[in-house]
């Protein structure tokens, strides 16, 4: 496990951020996996922030099952609460509220932090 890893699993405290199973502990890639909000893409991608803590959440399950599944099948859901980041537009992952099962609505950063993000208002509290 790399640095950047340990920081997002240490921030999500080793719980999946969207419904919180403890997950650290089991076998990562089929119980669990770092997802990334904006997608690397086929072949990659030339932004080094695509790779950064506020980019990288820990979900339950692979990329078909858990809730890592529930984010790709839900991709309209999931943007709503900041799980995807648009490759289409100026958005980074540090700009893009992000709905933690821990914190409620954050903005995450590149050192392991968040913050409150709840001044979006109630609406945001209803998806």
């Amino acid at each position: 496990m790399n640095a950047v890893e340990q920081i997002v699993i240490d921030r999500d405290r080793g719980a999946c951020i969207r419904c919180g199973r403890p997950v650290a502990h089991l076998e990562r890639g089929r119980a669990w996996s770092i997802h990334h909000r904006r997608p690397r893409g086929t072949g990659g991608t030339s932004l080094a922030w695509v790779n950064q803590p506020a980019n990288l959440v820990v979900l339950c399950g692979s990329g078909t099952t858990g809730c890592h599944g529930w984010t790709e099948r839900e991709r309209t859901k999931a943007f709503n609460l900041g799980l995807l980041v648009s490759k289409i537009g100026v958005a980074t992952a540090m700009t893009t509220r992000l709905r933690h099962h821990l914190h409620g609505w954050v903005l995450l950063d590149n050192e392991g932090g968040y913050e409150s993000a709840d001044e979006y208002g109630k609406e945001w509290a209803e998806l």
